[in-house]
Protein backbone atom coordinates (compact mmCIF):
# COMPACT_ATOMS: atom_id res chain seq x y z
CA UNK A 1 0.00 0.00 0.00
CA UNK A 2 1.46 3.19 -1.03
CA UNK A 3 1.71 6.19 1.56
CA UNK A 4 -0.93 8.37 0.07
CA UNK A 5 -3.01 5.59 0.94
CA UNK A 6 -1.61 4.71 4.49
CA UNK A 7 -2.14 8.71 5.30
CA UNK A 8 -5.33 8.49 3.85
CA UNK A 9 -7.09 5.98 5.79
CA UNK A 10 -5.37 6.82 8.97
CA UNK A 11 -6.94 9.98 8.72
CA UNK A 12 -10.41 8.64 7.68
CA UNK A 13 -10.36 6.26 10.97
CA UNK A 14 -9.59 9.37 13.06
CA UNK A 15 -12.33 11.44 11.10
CA UNK A 16 -15.11 9.04 11.17
CA UNK A 17 -15.27 8.24 15.05
CA UNK A 18 -14.61 12.00 15.39
CA UNK A 19 -17.32 13.27 13.78
CA UNK A 20 -19.71 10.79 15.68
CA UNK A 21 -19.77 12.34 18.28
CA UNK A 22 -19.22 16.17 17.16
CA UNK A 23 -22.39 16.61 14.97
CA UNK A 24 -21.25 20.54 14.12
CA UNK A 25 -18.29 19.23 11.92
CA UNK A 26 -20.62 18.17 9.62
CA UNK A 27 -22.89 21.02 10.00
CA UNK A 28 -19.86 23.17 9.02
CA UNK A 29 -18.38 21.12 6.97
CA UNK A 30 -21.73 21.35 4.87
CA UNK A 31 -21.79 24.98 5.35
CA UNK A 32 -18.07 25.50 3.81
CA UNK A 33 -19.82 23.28 0.62
CA UNK A 34 -22.48 25.39 0.30
CA UNK A 35 -19.65 28.29 -0.57
CA UNK A 36 -18.05 25.80 -2.95
CA UNK A 37 -15.34 25.47 -0.47
CA UNK A 38 -13.63 21.83 -0.05
CA UNK A 39 -11.77 21.25 2.98
CA UNK A 40 -8.22 20.68 3.83
CA UNK A 41 -6.98 19.82 7.57
CA UNK A 42 -4.52 21.98 9.29
CA UNK A 43 -3.64 19.05 11.98
CA UNK A 44 -5.23 17.03 14.18
CA UNK A 45 -4.77 17.10 18.08
CA UNK A 46 -4.55 13.50 20.20
CA UNK A 47 -4.61 13.97 24.25
CA UNK A 48 -3.06 11.17 26.22
CA UNK A 49 -1.73 10.07 29.68
CA UNK A 50 1.92 10.83 30.38
CA UNK A 51 4.03 7.94 32.51
CA UNK A 52 1.46 5.45 30.96
CA UNK A 53 1.81 2.68 28.53
CA UNK A 54 -0.09 5.34 25.88
CA UNK A 55 2.29 8.32 26.62
CA UNK A 56 3.98 10.23 24.11
CA UNK A 57 6.93 8.05 23.36
CA UNK A 58 4.90 5.18 22.79
CA UNK A 59 2.24 6.41 20.81
CA UNK A 60 4.39 8.19 18.39
CA UNK A 61 5.99 5.26 16.63
CA UNK A 62 2.88 4.39 14.55
CA UNK A 63 3.82 8.16 12.97
CA UNK A 64 6.89 7.65 12.45
CA UNK A 65 5.89 3.94 10.40
CA UNK A 66 3.31 6.92 8.44
CA UNK A 67 6.66 8.70 7.86
CA UNK A 68 5.74 11.77 10.13
CA UNK A 69 8.58 13.38 12.00
CA UNK A 70 8.93 15.52 15.13
CA UNK A 71 8.62 18.98 13.92
CA UNK A 72 8.61 20.72 17.86
CA UNK A 73 7.53 20.63 21.29
CA UNK A 74 5.56 22.59 23.85
CA UNK A 75 5.03 22.92 27.39
CA UNK A 76 1.47 24.03 28.55
CA UNK A 77 2.56 24.52 32.24
CA UNK A 78 -0.61 25.80 33.21
CA UNK A 79 -2.11 23.37 32.06
CA UNK A 80 0.41 20.32 32.94
CA UNK A 81 0.81 19.23 29.47
CA UNK A 82 3.66 18.47 27.25
CA UNK A 83 2.84 17.81 23.59
CA UNK A 84 5.04 17.62 20.25
CA UNK A 85 3.75 18.13 16.95
CA UNK A 86 4.80 15.86 13.67
CA UNK A 87 5.00 17.24 10.05
CA UNK A 88 4.80 14.78 6.74
CA UNK A 89 6.75 15.26 3.84
CA UNK A 90 3.54 13.62 1.48
CA UNK A 91 0.74 15.79 3.37
CA UNK A 92 0.29 19.29 5.00
CA UNK A 93 -1.93 17.50 7.93
CA UNK A 94 0.09 18.16 10.98
CA UNK A 95 -0.43 15.51 14.11
CA UNK A 96 -0.38 17.28 17.40
CA UNK A 97 0.00 14.83 20.20
CA UNK A 98 -0.39 15.82 24.00
CA UNK A 99 0.09 13.93 27.01
CA UNK A 100 -1.20 14.89 30.64
CA UNK A 101 1.18 15.17 33.36
CA UNK A 102 -1.42 13.74 35.88
CA UNK A 103 0.77 13.30 39.12
CA UNK A 104 1.43 17.12 38.96
CA UNK A 105 -2.35 17.13 39.97
CA UNK A 106 -4.03 16.78 43.46
CA UNK A 107 -3.72 13.42 45.31
CA UNK A 108 -6.83 12.48 45.07
CA UNK A 109 -6.81 13.04 41.53
CA UNK A 110 -3.66 10.62 41.29
CA UNK A 111 -5.46 7.50 42.18
CA UNK A 112 -8.18 8.15 39.96
CA UNK A 113 -6.12 7.84 37.14
CA UNK A 114 -3.28 5.73 37.79
CA UNK A 115 -6.46 2.57 38.22
CA UNK A 116 -7.63 3.63 35.02
CA UNK A 117 -3.84 3.45 33.66
CA UNK A 118 -3.30 0.12 35.01
CA UNK A 119 -5.97 -1.12 32.78
CA UNK A 120 -4.56 -0.66 29.60
CA UNK A 121 -3.21 -3.55 28.03
CA UNK A 122 -0.17 -4.37 26.94
CA UNK A 123 -1.29 -4.09 23.32
CA UNK A 124 -3.52 -2.54 21.61
CA UNK A 125 -4.14 -2.40 17.51
CA UNK A 126 -4.33 1.36 16.98
CA UNK A 127 -3.18 4.17 19.72
CA UNK A 128 -5.15 6.71 17.70
CA UNK A 129 -8.29 5.26 17.63
CA UNK A 130 -9.03 3.22 20.38
CA UNK A 131 -11.31 5.18 22.63
CA UNK A 132 -10.94 4.52 26.50
CA UNK A 133 -8.53 1.66 26.96
CA UNK A 134 -9.46 1.51 30.55
CA UNK A 135 -13.52 1.73 32.12
CA UNK A 136 -15.28 4.83 32.46
CA UNK A 137 -15.17 6.66 34.99
CA UNK A 138 -17.92 6.96 37.71
CA UNK A 139 -19.74 10.06 37.19
CA UNK A 140 -18.23 11.23 40.66
CA UNK A 141 -14.82 10.42 39.61
CA UNK A 142 -15.37 12.66 36.65
CA UNK A 143 -16.62 15.60 37.99
CA UNK A 144 -13.59 15.17 40.62
CA UNK A 145 -11.14 15.27 37.89
CA UNK A 146 -13.10 17.82 36.55
CA UNK A 147 -12.48 20.33 39.17
CA UNK A 148 -8.44 20.09 38.54
CA UNK A 149 -8.10 19.59 34.76
CA UNK A 150 -10.84 19.13 32.28
CA UNK A 151 -7.89 17.72 29.97
CA UNK A 152 -8.34 14.76 32.28
CA UNK A 153 -11.86 14.67 32.98
CA UNK A 154 -12.13 14.49 28.94
CA UNK A 155 -9.71 12.08 27.90
CA UNK A 156 -11.20 9.56 31.19
CA UNK A 157 -14.71 9.82 29.33
CA UNK A 158 -13.44 9.92 25.51
CA UNK A 159 -10.12 8.14 25.88
CA UNK A 160 -7.73 7.88 22.60
CA UNK A 161 -9.17 9.46 19.91
CA UNK A 162 -8.97 12.85 17.74
CA UNK A 163 -9.74 16.07 19.80
CA UNK A 164 -10.28 18.05 16.97
CA UNK A 165 -9.86 18.20 13.56
CA UNK A 166 -8.46 21.89 12.30
CA UNK A 167 -9.91 23.52 8.91
CA UNK A 168 -6.43 24.96 7.00
CA UNK A 169 -7.97 28.71 6.21
CA UNK A 170 -5.17 29.24 3.62
CA UNK A 171 -6.48 26.31 1.27
CA UNK A 172 -10.25 27.96 1.39
CA UNK A 173 -11.06 30.35 -1.69
CA UNK A 174 -14.03 32.39 -0.43
CA UNK A 175 -12.86 32.86 3.08
CA UNK A 176 -9.39 34.46 2.57
CA UNK A 177 -8.83 35.28 6.45
CA UNK A 178 -10.04 33.77 8.79
CA UNK A 179 -12.16 36.55 10.46
CA UNK A 180 -14.65 35.81 7.34
CA UNK A 181 -15.25 32.52 8.58
CA UNK A 182 -15.10 33.76 12.11
CA UNK A 183 -18.28 36.39 11.48
CA UNK A 184 -20.51 33.64 9.60
CA UNK A 185 -20.09 31.23 12.03
CA UNK A 186 -21.19 33.21 14.50
CA UNK A 187 -24.22 34.36 12.52
CA UNK A 188 -25.42 30.73 12.16
CA UNK A 189 -25.18 30.65 15.79
CA UNK A 190 -21.98 28.47 16.42
CA UNK A 191 -20.93 28.98 19.73
CA UNK A 192 -16.82 29.98 19.88
CA UNK A 193 -14.21 29.81 22.51
CA UNK A 194 -13.59 33.43 23.85
CA UNK A 195 -10.57 32.60 26.17
CA UNK A 196 -7.83 34.89 25.17
CA UNK A 197 -10.11 36.45 22.06
CA UNK A 198 -12.19 34.78 19.75
CA UNK A 199 -9.11 34.62 17.35
CA UNK A 200 -5.79 33.52 19.10
CA UNK A 201 -2.72 34.26 17.98
CA UNK A 202 -0.88 37.03 15.98
CA UNK A 203 -0.34 37.51 12.05
CA UNK A 204 3.33 38.25 12.55
CA UNK A 205 3.95 35.21 14.67
CA UNK A 206 2.61 33.10 11.61
CA UNK A 207 -0.40 31.93 13.12
CA UNK A 208 -4.00 33.18 13.74
CA UNK A 209 -6.32 30.19 15.58
CA UNK A 210 -9.97 29.95 16.77
CA UNK A 211 -12.38 27.19 17.50
CA UNK A 212 -15.95 26.28 18.81
CA UNK A 213 -16.85 24.82 22.13
CA UNK A 214 -17.34 21.38 22.52
CA UNK A 215 -20.48 19.18 21.34
CA UNK A 216 -22.46 18.23 24.44
CA UNK A 217 -23.04 14.04 24.19
CA UNK A 218 -24.52 11.65 26.51
CA UNK A 219 -22.35 9.38 27.87
CA UNK A 220 -23.10 5.57 30.59
CA UNK A 221 -20.83 6.18 33.55
CA UNK A 222 -19.73 3.42 35.51
CA UNK A 223 -22.45 4.63 38.35
CA UNK A 224 -25.21 3.76 35.85
CA UNK A 225 -25.84 7.61 35.65
CA UNK A 226 -25.99 9.53 32.19
CA UNK A 227 -24.78 12.47 31.88
CA UNK A 228 -24.32 14.87 28.78
CA UNK A 229 -20.53 15.90 28.58
CA UNK A 230 -18.54 17.72 26.90
CA UNK A 231 -17.10 15.59 23.46
CA UNK A 232 -14.98 17.43 20.63
CA UNK A 233 -14.68 20.75 18.80
CA UNK A 234 -13.80 21.98 15.53
CA UNK A 235 -10.79 24.50 14.90
CA UNK A 236 -9.51 26.83 12.16
CA UNK A 237 -6.11 28.38 11.49
CA UNK A 238 -4.57 30.75 9.03
CA UNK A 239 -0.96 30.30 8.53
CA UNK A 240 1.61 33.35 7.51
CA UNK A 241 5.15 33.87 6.42
CA UNK A 242 7.68 34.60 8.84
CA UNK A 243 10.95 34.83 7.32
CA UNK A 244 10.18 33.93 3.69
CA UNK A 245 8.50 30.39 4.33
CA UNK A 246 4.99 29.66 5.79
CA UNK A 247 5.04 29.29 9.50
CA UNK A 248 4.50 25.17 10.20
CA UNK A 249 4.66 25.32 13.81
CA UNK A 250 2.20 26.12 16.70
CA UNK A 251 2.10 28.97 19.78
CA UNK A 252 2.06 27.73 23.47
CA UNK A 253 -0.38 30.32 24.45
CA UNK A 254 -2.80 30.09 21.97
CA UNK A 255 -2.47 26.40 22.36
CA UNK A 256 -3.02 26.64 25.63
CA UNK A 257 -6.11 28.86 25.61
CA UNK A 258 -7.60 26.26 22.41
CA UNK A 259 -7.59 23.53 24.95
CA UNK A 260 -10.48 25.32 26.84
CA UNK A 261 -12.83 24.55 24.47
CA UNK A 262 -13.43 21.00 26.01
CA UNK A 263 -14.29 23.18 28.99
CA UNK A 264 -17.79 22.20 30.44
CA UNK A 265 -19.74 25.17 30.14
CA UNK A 266 -22.86 24.08 32.51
Amino acid sequence: MDIHRRLTEFFENLWLPYQAITPQAGKIHALLQHHNESVDNDHVAVRTWADSPVQISHLEQQLFDLGFFVFDEYHLTQKNVYARSYNHSETNTKIFLSELNWRALPADCQPLISAMIAQIPDSYPNGFNNGCLWRTPSYDDYCQLQQHSEYAAWLSVWGLRANHFTVFINSLKHFTHLQQLVDVLQQQGFELNNAGGIIKGEEDIGLIQASTLADYQPVLFSCGSRHEIPSCYYEFAQRFDVDGELYQGFVSTSADKIFESTNSKK
